[in-house]
Parts: structure tokens; C-alpha cells; sequence
């Protein structure tokens, strides 16, 4: 019931906010009737229909003026609406100031830490427990045994935007943003086999079918260790959402787990080990878990330890000064909370936890 409410408080917060923005922001010569239906159509549709990918794409467009550059541009584009003989002050002193501290590292490094923090606490609480009774490097309750699939969870655009323009494209050219999330899925596919399991490795970061990032991913894996026979690629890179529904569609097929209403009454299906981003490994977690498949988190790509932390205040000096990438690591901080937020409303979360879900089995 609480989370009902709550749901519907924030539904009746978003409502009045984008009613304020329309009535009280946006000039009435600009706001026609026709506009501003078209623009709530647009709106709904992307909540009604989100796994399609003219929709996800209005979804971006909706949601930019909530991230830091998209809200800084909007201020500035308020303060010349008048037309720069009368530009308004205030405007401009906000958008500066939410594009300086947006891009200084130390402030993103707060973010991310904090985002990333719950995460870390949860496995080295799990390792104070193992303490002195597992072997060196294993965490309990993480039965690779029981794996019957491994999820790489990537995007579309790690692979599509690195090989942009390259003319001869092999995986030298993704190690910086996938090879190092599918090494590690094949060294859990081997620790996996060695303990009886026979998963599938599925990443999901493909394209269609003849696309050259297919076969990069594909010979990272077999040269690691994964059968042919084992790997699925997928292009379901739209969402967290649709790539869960794809598993489960591609294990009920290949009778690894029962269907959704079997499973809900059973605890002997295999389990989902999950690589993905530590930023967004909570949210996908619960994705998972929220249509019925139990989940091993193994996150990766903790973006908080790329900081310097030592060193005396001459080397430190940079971490206050703007960057491009500071601001895409807050970007990104804020597109996971906006993200989790559209979860929340459209019930694919169980709550708006921006942090680590202690029901997640790591």
C-alpha cells in the first residue's frame, strides 16, 4: 500500500511539474493547444509502450532537460527568449553553475560513490561473514553451480560508437568499453563448468544479423574459453526491461527454467548470473527478479575507483578543475536515477532504491 502511494505521489509530482513548465516557463504565443497535446501523447506513449525504439528515442528527448546539459540549455535558451538585448541574469547564473559543478570530478566522484558505496559494503559485508571459513576470493551464496545462464548486460552504442569510422574493425577496438565485462563472463563460464553447470553466455549488446560487432563479441568469448555453441549475442539493447524478457523467453525455450507462473511456485530453477555496470547493477537485478529469475549479481565497471585518492594536494589539483569527463560521469549518475525513477512508475521495481537491495544474492 505504501508503495502504491507512493507511486501515485510521484505520478501527481511529475504531472504538476511538466503543467507548471508548460503553462509558466514556455510563452503562451508558443504553447499552442495542438502542441501540447501531441506532446503528453508523446509523453504517455513512451510509458505505454517502452519497448519500442521510436519510443524509447522520444523518451530521451522528454527526459534531456533533466540532465545536467539538457537543464542548462534550457535555462539559457529561457534567458535569450527575449532576444539578447534582453537577456535575463538569473537564468544564466544557474546554467553556469549547474554545468561548473556538474563537471568537477571531485563533486561526480560523490555521486558515483555514493551510488556505487552500497554496492561495495554488500560484498564486503558477504566476505566478513565467509571470513575464515571459505576459501581465499569466495563469497558464499554464490553458486555458480546452479547458473543456467550468464547475462552480459552492454549497449548498443559501446559497440556501434567505437567502431564508428574504423575501416579495419576487430576487438581492439571495444576492449575499453565490452572486452573487459565478456573476459570476465568467460572466466565465470569456466568456474561455472567446473562446477557441473553448462550455461549460456548471452550478451546483449549485439547488433542484427551480419553486423561486425556480432563476431567481435563472439571471438572474445571463444578465445577465452566459451563454446560457439554456448554464446548468444542479442539486440536487445533498448532496455533493461526487454533484454530480461528475451532471457526468459530464450530459457523457456531451451527448458532451463520452467514458465513464469511455474516459477513463482518453485525454487529449483537455475539462476541468472548477471554482469553489468555497478551503477546500474541494482536496478537490473530487481528487473530480473521482478519476472520470476533469480539472480547472482556480479557487478562490474565501478566507475568511483578511476579517482585518484592520494597523493599530495599538487596531484589532487585536477579533481577540482571541469572536465568533459566529469560531466559525462554525472550524466550518467543522473540517467541511472532518472531511469530508475521510469522503473518505478511503469511497476517494473519492487521500490525507488537508488541503492543496494539486500534481497540481491551476490
Amino acid at each position: 500500500m505504501l508503495v502504491l502511494l507512493t507511486r501515485i505521489l510521484l505520478w501527481a509530482s511529475i504531472g504538476l511539474l511538466l503543467w507548471y513548465i508548460l503553462v509558466r516557463v514556455i510563452p503562451q504565443k508558443y504553447l499552442t493547444l495542438f502542441g501540447g497535446i501531441i506532446f503528453i501523447a508523446l509523453l504517455a506513449l513512451s510509458f505505454l509502450e517502452a519497448d519500442n525504439a521510436t519510443v524509447s528515442i522520444i523518451w530521451q528527448i522528454i527526459s534531456f532537460p533533466f540532465r545536467p546539459l539538457g537543464f542548462a540549455l534550457v535555462l539559457l535558451g529561457g534567458a535569450l527568449g527575449e532576444g539578447y538585448k534582453r537577456i535575463k541574469p538569473m537564468p544564466v547564473m544557474i546554467a553556469l553553475s549547474v554545468l561548473l559543478f556538474s563537471s568537477i570530478p571531485i563533486l561526480a566522484q560523490a555521486l558515483v560513490t555514493e551510488a556505487e558505496g552500497s554496492v561495495r559494503q554488500a560484498f564486503t559485508n558477504r566476505s566478513e561473514l565467509c571470513e575464515g571459513v571459505c576459501r581465499t576470493g569466495e563469497v558464499p551464496g554464490a553458486n555458480l553451480g546452479e547458473a543456467g545462464a550468464i547475462v552480459v548486460i552492454g549497449d548498443q552504442r559501446n559497440v556501434s560508437v567505437a567502431i564508428d569510422g574504423l575501416e579495419n574493425i576487430d576487438d581492439t577496438s571495444i576492449n575499453t568499453v565490452l572486452a573487459p565485462r565478456l573476459i570476465y563472463a568467460a572466466d565465470l563460464y569456466d568456474r561455472a563448468r567446473a562446477l557441473g553447470a553448462s550455461p549460456f553466455v548471452i550478451v546483449t549488446a549485439g547488433g542484427s544479423d551480419g553486423d561486425p560487432s556480432n563476431t567481435i563479441v563472439r571471438n572474445i568469448l571463444v578465445r577465452n574459453g566459451v563454446p560457439e555453441s554456448a554464446i548468444r549475442v542479442e539486440d536487445s539493447g533498448l532496455n533493461i526491461r526487454e533484454t530480461a524478457e528475451d532471457v526468459e523467453e530464450l530459457l523457456e525455450e531451451s527448458q532451463v527454467v520452467g514458465n513464469r507462473e511455474a516459477r513463482s511456485d518453485s525454487n529449483n530453477d537455475a539462476r541468472i548470473v548477471l554482469v553489468a555496470p555497478a551503477i546500474i547493477m541494482s536496478r537490473a537485478a530487481l528487473t530480473f527478479e521482478r519476472i520470476g529469475l533469480e539472480v547472482i549479481a556480479r557487478p562490474t565497471d565501478f566507475y568511483s575507483a578511476r579517482f585518484n585518492r592520494g597523493g599530495d594536494l599538487l596531484e589532487r589539483l585536477p579533481s577540482i578543475l571541469p572536465s568533459v569527463d566529469a560531466l559525462q560521469l554525472t550524466t550518467r549518475y543522473w540517467d541511472e536515477v532518472l531511469t530508475s525513477l521510469y522503473y518505478f512508475l511503469r511497476g517494473w521495481l519492487p521500490n525507488f532504491n537508488f541503492g543496494w537491495d539486500p534481497s540481491i544474492e551476490i
